[in-house]
């Protein structure tokens, strides 16, 4: 029950000072997280008679109560985790636990989350936008730890379009949110989506010559303020490479004169 501490004197001499019960401490901190816990969910209830009573413009209190990632993710995308015809949306809380448990980084336990759900929508809906959808905001959300807009405004949509020989690839547009906070979310993002789509078996997405002279124009007129500017030849190859269509919503008011009309873009 005791800790005791010793402390060296000035002569070398180990001289024993107060002993720490850490039992007694242990005690008082559960106790101090217990009366944390039961007093916010007293204001949680008073809060919500208060809404209930319809002077507000939402009658349920908006931010929920969690306790950690797993249940703030969960509770961010529930919108995202129902699918007409089942009554309770995916579970993801548990899984995110377990995963994150066994899992020594918490990328490694964003893709294979993003996969679990997506293959789980895909099979109550059969749906592989949704699927697509679904799977790459759980991965998002686990990635930025569910405080960041990122996994809901960040992502516009996510489309499933044709290569000319007509097999299938997945596109993603990317909006504001995610453009703003950096490359890290974003950069990852594609690489989950990738993870879904071999999953699902998708084919890669093969851009063709009109669609990559697009994005060195789009380069050439939108690249102000970025901090590296990669050369066309660097974008071309970028591209090519990328297994994934990174696209996104309008935001400027220039427009392209080269390649104005291409296909797969909008805009």
């Amino acid at each position: 029950m005791f800790a005791r501490r010793d402390e060296m004197s000035e002569g070398g001499v180990n001289r024993p000072i107060a002993p720490l019960d850490t039992q007694r401490l242990e005690n008082e901190m559960k106790s101090y997280q217990t009366n944390l816990d039961a007093e916010c969910e007293e204001i949680y209830q008073l809060a919500g008679e208060a809404r209930s009573k319809g002077f507000d413009l939402k009658d349920e209190v908006e931010i929920p109560r969690v306790v950690d990632l797993a249940d703030r993710a969960e509770k961010l995308l529930e919108p995202y985790l129902i699918t007409e015809g089942w009554d309770e949306p995916i579970p993801i809380a548990e899984n995110i636990r377990t995963s994150l448990a066994e899992k020594e980084e918490r990328e490694d336990a964003a893709i294979d989350m993003a996969v679990h759900v997506a293959m789980q929508m895909h099979d109550r809906t059969a749906n592989v936008e949704k699927s697509i959808d679904t799977g790459l905001r759980v991965g998002l959300a686990i990635l930025t730890e569910a405080v960041l807009v990122a996994p809901l405004a960040g992502i516009g949509k996510v489309r499933v379009l044709n290569n000319l020989d007509g097999t299938r690839f997945v596109s993603i547009d990317f909006c504001g949110p995610i453009r703003a906070a950096g490359g890290t979310a974003q950069a990852l993002a594609v690489l989950i989506a990738d993870m879904i789509r071999r999953a699902l078996k998708l084919d890669k997405y093969e851009p063709t010559i009109p669609e990559v002279e697009r994005v060195k124009e789009e380069f050439g007129l939108y690249r102000g303020g970025l901090q590296y500017k990669p050369p066309p030849d660097e974008i071309e190859m970028i591209v090519k490479a990328c297994p994934i269509m990174i696209n996104g919503e309008q935001t400027e008011d220039i427009e392209c004169s080269g390649y104005r009309e291409v296909r797969n873009i909008d805009g």
